[in-house]
């Protein structure tokens, strides 16, 4: 059993930014090497050293958190779904983030990883907010890539950034993509045809769509996202030949109407079936901005959240599969336990954002004030 520093990721593989190279996603050290470069620098030998050592690095330090909040965490992610390939002189898996390219502007996100969170906050004004990948470092990056067997993309959006589609054309040229796995994060708020076209040449396709809560409320958190066409995209996915998961990110906003969501997701799950599909569902919970972490929401709320979980399950019988249920089992302990909140945080930043976007969040959530 490995100690609980251990990643597999590091062993095989790293994150290829827009803002530079990375052990992964989660971590904060970035590197302005080349990916080549970065591959077969001392500083990644030493990260391996020290995880067999079970010696803790700052870089992992968010997952380290996590672990202690008993929340799954990326490293044992990464553990539990990666097999032990056997790495020799080239990577086997890749995180790629190219840019942060996006259409949406979700309130738990960031100028990093938003090019219209960049826009309202000025930053990469000479790009419109769009921060991107140079193609000499993606060209560096296909130079170590004929080994690959599982990439992950996100972004931004994905299926708008072209320069996956760039990278992705080098890749089936010389037949590479075949014997690649892909995850693919996205909010399908779009079905860019060309974008899903090339992902059939990949050995095999996840499709992780970002989805937070049911309507409106998720329309007011993945602003200015629009559930219902979601919904008619994820049911014309139904009908495609990759695997579709919904990939929740819950936080305080979607505790309101969680009940209404898990119905929904049984909808869907038997649409899915009729077309013999399975639709998976993943948890994670929001840990940073705090003020939008569940442990830290209003004790009604909570109260009101734990209820709704109770009546689903009593009302639906639906099962699961059994990560997402452990998931739910740490996070109503977690809510139980935990008697700090940030609700005075919290209502200071949804009266500013309400009129920065001059919106109000009760059109959305109309029982938000009620839980305070």
């Amino acid at each position: 059993m490995h100690n609980k520093t251990y990643c597999k990721f590091p062993f095989n593989g790293f994150q290829v930014n827009a803002r530079g190279n990375r052990l992964c996603c989660n971590s904060y050290k970035f590197s302005q090497d080349k990916p080549t470069e970065f591959w077969n620098d001392q500083y990644l030998k030493e990260v391996r050293e020290k995880m067999h050592a079970g010696k803790e690095l700052t870089e992992c330090n968010n997952c380290y958190k996590t672990e202690k909040a008993n929340a799954l965490s990326l490293r044992q992610h990464y553990n539990s779904f990666f097999k032990e390939y056997n790495t020799e002189e080239l990577p086997t898996v890749a995180d790629l983030d190219f840019s942060n390219l996006c259409n949406l502007k979700c309130i738990m996100c960031n100028a990093d990883r938003s090019s219209q969170w960049a826009k309202d906050l000025n930053k990469n004004k000479e790009t419109n907010g769009v921060l991107s990948i140079s193609k000499d470092k993606i060209d560096n990056l296909y130079s170590i890539s004929k080994n690959l067997k599982h990439l992950t993309i996100q972004g931004g959006e994905p299926s708008l950034i072209t320069e996956y589609l760039y990278y992705f054309d080098l890749l089936k040229k010389d037949g590479t993509i075949s014997n690649i796995t892909l995850d693919c994060i996205t909010n399908l708020t779009n079905i860019n045809n060309r974008f899903y076209e090339i992902l059939n040449d990949f050995k095999q396709v996840n499709i992780d769509v970002s989805i937070d809560s049911y309507d409106l409320s998720n329309d007011y958190i993945r602003y200015p996202s629009k559930f219902n066409k979601i919904e008619e995209n994820l049911i014309k996915m139904s009908e495609s030949k990759h695997q579709i998961n919904l990939q929740i990110s819950l936080q305080t906003l979607s505790m309101y109407n969680f009940y209404d969501f898990l119905v929904w997701i049984d909808k869907m799950t038997k649409i899915f079936k009729n077309n013999n599909k399975k639709l998976g569902v993943n948890l994670s919970r929001v840990h940073f901005p705090t003020i939008f972490n569940p442990d830290f929401a209003p004790i009604k709320l909570k109260n009101k959240f734990i209820e709704d979980l109770k009546r689903f399950m009593n009302e639906y019988k639906s099962i699961f599969d059994l990560k997402f249920n452990i998931e739910i089992q740490s996070l109503i302990r977690n809510l139980c336990n935990n008697e700090k909140n940030e609700q005075d945080n919290l209502l200071i930043f949804i009266k500013d954002l309400d009129q920065k976007r001059n919106i109000k969040v009760i059109d959305y959530i109309p029982t938000f004030y009620d839980y305070f």
